[in-house]
Formats: C-alpha cells, structure tokens, sequence
C-alpha cells in the first residue's frame, strides 16, 4: 500500500502486537486497535492531541514513558502508527477495573451474544469478559451496555414501532385467519409524525385450539407494561383440559378505559363470530377499568 508501511493484521485477544508503520483502515479502526491492546496489556490512556491529522495518546502513569502519535495519510482515509515511545511498557495494574473497558467496547466484543440471548443477564456478560478478556462491569453498566447493543443490533423503539403495519400485514398474508390491526393517531398536519395507539393481535392456530376442544368460558383482564413508553396489555385466556391458561388474543393500548376494552371486546367478538358458538360465551373479569361497560354495550348476550 505504502513504501514505508505495513496492513495492520486483526489479531485474537491477548496476542495483539502494535507497533511503528502499521497501517489502519481509518481513524476508528486505529482507536479500537489501541484500545484492545491497553486493555490486553492493563493500562490507561490519556489523549494528548487528537484532530483530523494527528492523534497522540500517553500512558495515564506519571511514571511511565509509554507514547504513541499516528497520523493520517494523503488518501484522507487510512492512519499510520508513526512512532511509539518505550515500547517495551511494562506499567500495568488495570487489568481488571480498567477505565478503558467503556460500555462501546463491550459492546463491540459482546454483540454476538447479546444476540443470540437478548435476554442474558449482567452476571453471564461479566463471566464472558472474565473468561475471554480478564476483565470486570459494574452490572448496571452491563445491563445499559446491553441495551445499546440491541438497538444497534434491532434499532430503536422509533424504528421498531414503525414497523408494525408491515408486522400486521404480514400477519394476515402469510397466516390465513388471523386477526391483527393496529392503530394510529390521526395527522392533523402533512409534517406531523403519527404515534401508535394500540394494536389487537390473534393467532388462527389459537383459535383453532380453542374452538378444538375448550369450554366456552373466557377471562379478559389488563396489566400494565414496564419499559420506555409504558402502555396495558389486555389479553384473553381460556382453560385448556390441564386447567391451565391458554392465551388466544391480546392487544397493546396507551390506558385501560372505556374506549380501549370496547375496540378490544369489539376485535375479539368479530373475531370469534364465526366460529359457531354464535355469542354463547361466558366471560369472566374483573369488571374495573371500562370492562363491564364494554361488555355491556357491544357484547351483551355474552
């Protein structure tokens, strides 16, 4: 590539080796190649200049000579490691704790596992690091590390949430049946960005299941969500032969009220109108938040 300079070649953890004239693909490239071997090697830096020419960084140690100054090449992309003071660093002492372990670099390392678990817990993460990188989290710091790696790796609830018309559309494209609408707020202006309502989801196969061999006796009831944007759940469940909960539709809304359990009670009821048990229906509830008057109004032979 260069007369004076060689490709930086990725190597494993705990066998990487930097040194003067190593090439690097960009500027990020460069950080994370230094930030990897601080790390493997247990000591802190500190930036000293840092532009879109150059970029020199010291051991943070005042006892220690360590120094590396990389600067970019005429192509306006690649960055060459010019010089590297003491390169023989022998401080150290940070191998565990280490300020340079951010919640970026773990997330770097760590997305593979994250997705394959969205679900794994700080205590699994810091086992990982441990094992593979010698180091330890604060399991806080995991769990908000472990967050920015799913919307990295799923985007963010803006994007999620925008996704549910296709979601919906699929739903009925591709399982024949099945009942799934969704709902937004009205624009009252062309530039105005809708935000989601509520969205009443039912599965064919779970009503085939129901109507295959269930007692025509259903609980309604709503519980409310934790998380970013909050929300209820109202879901339906009826009693397979086990006695044990069978849930077949549920939806999202913003509150339980009055106007929420009558588009629920009114999707569920279109929804099992022809299933041949016409309105023959026990319902069973708690009768609060809306639930009595909904069934009343729309479902009153139930």
């Amino acid at each position: 590539m260069y007369k004076n300079g060689e490709l930086y070649n990725d190597e494993e953890f705990g066998k990487i080796v930097i040194k003067p004239w190593q090439l690097l693909t960009n500027k990020q490239h460069l950080r994370d190649v230094v930030r990897d071997y601080c790390i493997q090697s247990g000591f802190l830096v500190v930036v000293l200049k840092a532009s879109n020419l150059r970029w020199t960084v010291k051991c943070s140690a005042s006892n220690c000579e360590w120094r590396l100054h990389a600067s970019r090449l005429p192509n306006g992309v690649t960055w060459e490691i010019k010089s590297i003071q003491n390169m023989e660093h022998t401080c150290s002492g940070l191998e565990v704790k280490n300020p340079m372990v951010s919640t970026k670099w773990a997330t770097r390392v760590l997305l593979e596992d994250i997705r394959a678990n969205n679900d794994i817990p700080a205590k699994s993460l810091n086992q990982l690091l441990w094992q593979r990188y010698g180091v330890q989290m604060s399991a806080s710091t995991l769990y908000r590390m472990r967050s920015k790696a799913l919307r990295d790796s799923n985007g963010g609830h803006d994007i999620l949430y925008a996704q549910l018309p296709d979601y919906c559309e699929m739903v009925r494209s591709t399982n024949l049946g099945s009942s799934a609408f969704y709902a937004w707020t009205p624009q009252d202006h062309i530039d105005m960005i809708p935000q989601f309502l509520s969205i009443f989801i039912s599965f064919k196969g779970c009503i085939d299941g129901l109507l295959a061999g269930y007692r025509s006796f259903i609980g309604v009831d709503g519980a409310h969500l934790k998380g970013n944007y909050g929300g209820v759940l109202l879901s339906t469940v009826a009693l397979d032969a086990n006695n044990e909960l069978f849930p077949f539709a549920w939806a999202i809304v913003s509150v339980e009220d009055t106007d929420n359990w009558n588009l629920f009670v009114w999707h569920l009821k279109n929804f099992l109108k022809d299933s041949g048990r016409g309105d023959e229906w026990c319902i069973i509830s708690d009768r609060q938040k809306g639930i009595d008057a909904a069934l009343t109004e729309l479902w009153p032979k139930a």
